[in-house]
């Protein structure tokens, strides 16, 4: 049972049965804003010149931005995405994806997402238009815990 939302949101990206989100992790959550990071490796994710395949960062960047919009208590669907790929990538890079609502409409929705290499390097830019198909209330959690507030959790 999750104790945090941050522990809440990795309990439902188990639950997902994509393939790649076995290699995923939700590492920072709050109101409007999630990160992830995404192992990736050179047999699943890449073309054949050894670069990860475009589909990965684009549905990493889809992934984030939903996700994004989950915090706010509301479920969606894509309707528009785009993307611009500013740097190569190589298999087995571990990506780190940081994403944000910018619109938080009654039915629509705008994030924007953008993904890191382990240099830090920006090497994907993405944003999104989502439907807003339901509210979906967040347990009553804490968003994360800060050591003061609970020092026998390091």
């Amino acid at each position: 049972m999750a104790t945090s939302l941050l522990e809440y949101f990795n309990e439902l990206r188990e639950q997902n049965p994509f393939s790649w989100v076995k290699d995923s992790e939700v590492t920072a959550v709050e109101a409007g804003h999630i990160e992830m990071t995404l192992q990736t490796n050179a047999t699943e994710y890449c073309n054949f010149r050894g670069h990860l395949h475009g589909a990965v960062c684009i549905g990493f960047a889809d992934s984030l931005m939903g996700s994004s919009c989950f915090t706010l208590g509301k479920s969606v669907s894509t309707i528009d995405i785009n993307g611009n790929y500013v740097k190569a990538v190589t298999g087995g890079t571990l990506l780190r994806g940081v994403a944000n609502v910018e619109h938080n409409g009654k039915t629509t929705m705008v994030a924007t997402a953008r993904i890191y290499n382990e240099l830090g390097e920006l090497v994907h830019l993405a944003r999104g238009t989502f439907y807003v198909l339901e509210e979906k209330p967040l347990p009553d959690l804490p968003w994360r815990f800060i050591e003061e507030d609970n020092p026998d959790l390091v």
